[in-house]
């Protein structure tokens, strides 16, 4: 699969099988997180790997859509201190991660943490650090149904512009 194959026929799944990911797959999806940009170089998040069952249901409590969190095999959070968060770089970091694990045959989906006091309690963060998104990861169940809000992409000619709006 070519990077550009990945990317065009990735999509967010939420159902898994109960087949846990090998560390080496694990190695390499993180390592594809590692190598994502961040702003003025910083780094400062740090990547949260979740197999343990009351973590994840922990987590589960923390979003408000994210009731599926707790049948992944993993969960990858994103954490930062607060006054260093850059969400840009949380997105670089997990757009990576999920494009490597589905070049691996490992399904995946964002989940908004919208309870950030759930999501610290979850993992044990201190205070100052937060947790805003975590990827679920799993290999996908065979008859995975699609999305019920699935549509068409909006068309290339609508999206993009040239040089100004109009």
């Amino acid at each position: 699969m070519t990077p550009y194959e990945a990317i065009v026929s990735k999509r967010d799944l939420r159902m898994y099988t109960d087949q846990p990911i090998p560390d080496d797959v694990m190695g390499r999806i993180l390592q594809a997180g590692r190598m994502a940009g961040s702003a003025k170089n910083l780094e400062s998040n740090r990547l949260i790997v979740v197999t343990d069952q009351a973590v994840q249901d922990a987590l589960a409590l923390a979003g408000d859509f994210a009731s599926w969190i707790g049948s992944s095999a993993a969960v990858i959070g994103f954490a930062s201190p607060d006054d260093q968060l850059r969400l840009f770089d949380v997105g670089r970091q997990a757009q990576n991660m999920m494009i490597a694990a589905h070049a691996e045959g490992v399904g995946t989906c964002p989940v908004t943490l919208g309870h950030p006091d759930r999501a610290r309690a979850a993992v044990g963060l201190p205070d100052d650090w937060v947790m805003p998104m975590v990827i679920t990861l799993g290999y996908p169940v065979a008859d995975h149904p699609d999305s019920p809000l699935k549509r068409p992409r909006v068309a290339l000619d609508e999206l993009v512009r040239h040089d100004r709006w109009s």
